[in-house]
């Protein structure tokens, strides 16, 4: 048998691409291609592809055969051969040729059978609180996690996470970023995943909204479109959670995905103008806030934008809106925008034909 043939055998695998495909599927806790699994099996550390969709874990063969103890005694040498996942692949067992997750790094480092890493919006909305410390030891109290500063995934992130978390932590909350929990079976990772998601869920969500017929009318022939999602819209009719999203961006995939933060309309401006402006940015932005009004995009967006447009409203919905939030500095925008991984990531979305709508 092939390490593939074996690993089909194997019922965790099989759990463990249900609870893929499960989460994948959910926008609270996965937007697009984002977050990535794994399970460690007769050696090999089989991962999410990257640029891969979670949510097609039960119908592709998504998952990448990694040499994790090898990358593991990279990343806890320092070796800067960890930065590329690449060579720690077992080639003749991936004829795909597909390149494992960018975050591969983080699953090697961790001595766990399963790990699960997702964009729970939940988990970001409390991960980008400024004081997210305090907020996650009154809700997290009695459970195994480590609060993990911000550093832009991959092998760096690895680093810090053995850095700071204690050997054996079954939870990472990762600050602008994420969740990551890990277990010895499919089961007790996917239950911590849902009791932290269930703990940091807010008792009052902010309700949603509608663009303005006024915009609708406002955009016609412009080539935006109101984005369909409620909690989104809501940002432009609340101008507390309009002065959150007003800023620099809060956490990665938002900027890989719709650039940085999000273009606010003046007062003086037409909608031409402001989405002319939005567009003709050095980076281009793909979310205008009219305030009162409401959020429009681009009509060519892709299902990756639209997800993660969605995201936005996710989130917003669930923070405090009185609480201060920490943002990516200019610095970390430009290292994830300079980025080969995520170009990679990028043109597999293109390829797979992706990059349409709706989802």
């Amino acid at each position: 048998m092939t390490a593939y043939e074996t690993l089909r055998a194997n019922p965790e695998f099989t759990a463990l691409r249900a609870v893929s495909a499960r989460l994948g599927s959910d926008p609270l806790q996965v937007q697009g291609p984002g977050g990535n699994t794994s399970i460690k099996s007769e050696g090999i550390m089989w991962v999410k592809a990257s640029g891969t969709w979670l949510a097609d874990a039960e119908t592709q063969d998504i998952f990448v055969p990694v040499d994790h103890v090898s990358l593991a005694q990279a990343i806890a040498a320092d070796d800067g051969s960890a930065d590329d996942v690449g060579p720690f692949t077992f080639a003749s067992d991936n004829p795909s040729g597909l390149r494992a997750s960018i975050e591969a790094t983080v699953h090697a480092g961790s001595k766990a059978k399963v790990v699960l890493h997702t964009h729970c919006v939940a988990t970001i909305a409390a991960a980008i609180r400024a004081d997210a410390s305090a907020f996650l030891a009154e809700k997290l109290a009695d459970l195994p996690y480590a609060f993990i500063p911000y550093v832009k995934p991959g092998s760096n992130l690895a680093r810090v996470i053995r850095n700071v978390a204690p050997e054996g932590t079954e939870i990472l909350i990762l600050s602008n970023h994420g969740l990551v929990v890990c277990g010895e079976t499919v089961a007790e990772a996917d239950g911590l995943l849902r009791e932290v998601s269930a703990r940091l869920t807010p008792t009052t969500i902010a309700d949603p909204a509608a663009a303005s017929q006024m915009l609708q009318d406002k955009l016609s022939g412009t080539g935006w479109f109101p984005v369909p999602h409620g909690p989104t819209q809501r940002i432009a009719q609340d101008e507390r959670l309009l002065a959150i999203a007003n800023g620099r961006t809060l956490y990665p995939d938002h900027l890989v995905f719709l650039g940085p933060g999000v273009t606010v309309a003046m007062a003086s401006e037409t909608i031409a103008q402001v989405v002319a402006r939005a567009a003709q940015s050095p980076i281009p932005s793909k979310l205008v806030i009219v305030p009162g009004e409401g959020v429009a995009m681009p009509e060519t967006a892709s299902r990756s934008e639209l997800a993660l447009a969605t995201a936005l409203g996710d989130v917003l919905a669930r923070i405090d809106p009185n609480a201060a939030v920490t943002r990516l500095s200019e610095d970390q925008e430009a290292e994830l925008l300079d980025w080969d991984a995520e170009a990679y990531r990028q043109s597999l979305n293109m390829e797979r034909g992706e990059e349409r709508r709706p989802i």
